[in-house]
């Protein structure tokens, strides 16, 4: 969007600033950007100081969100992130999750006939308890 002829330019932030606003420890987004880097892609000034914008902001949340909140270990969460960007790769978790979903919907459909067959193998095994014992008297 242009101001006076002049493009806005976005805000950013300091680590300190991120580190309160993320309740994360200076050390944690460090070392989230040192594991994310390629998920992350943190701006630097001249100096070599990262500058973070919201979106970055918003991407350290979800990295520990993913890590301390559903308890993914990095690689998984770094695959999740990936995946999440990647539509190919997107595509190729969900042809799995539908192959597990089936294949779980199969072994289901098993598990209820061997239940009927054991109930009718059991009616039947009654059945003939029954009939010995008044045989026998």
């Amino acid at each position: 969007m242009a101001e006076n002829g002049q493009e806005k330019e976005e805000q950013t932030f300091s680590i300190g600033h991120v580190s309160k606003e993320t309740a994360l420890p200076v050390s944690t987004v460090r070392y989230y950007e040192k594991e994310f880097g390629s998920y992350l892609q943190l701006a630097k000034t001249p100096g070599g100081h990262r500058r973070f914008n919201q979106q970055d902001v918003e991407k350290l949340k979800r990295i520990h969100l993913l890590v301390h909140g559903q308890g993914l270990s990095l690689k998984d969460a770094k695959a999740k992130l990936v995946s999440d960007r990647d539509p190919v790769l997107m595509r190729r978790d969900l042809d799995l999750l539908l192959e597990v979903f089936e294949s779980l919907i199969h072994e289901h459909a098993k598990m209820r006939k061997a239940i009927g067959d054991l109930a009718t193998r059991l009616v039947i095994l009654e059945d003939q308890g029954k009939k010995k014992k008044f045989k026998l008297f």
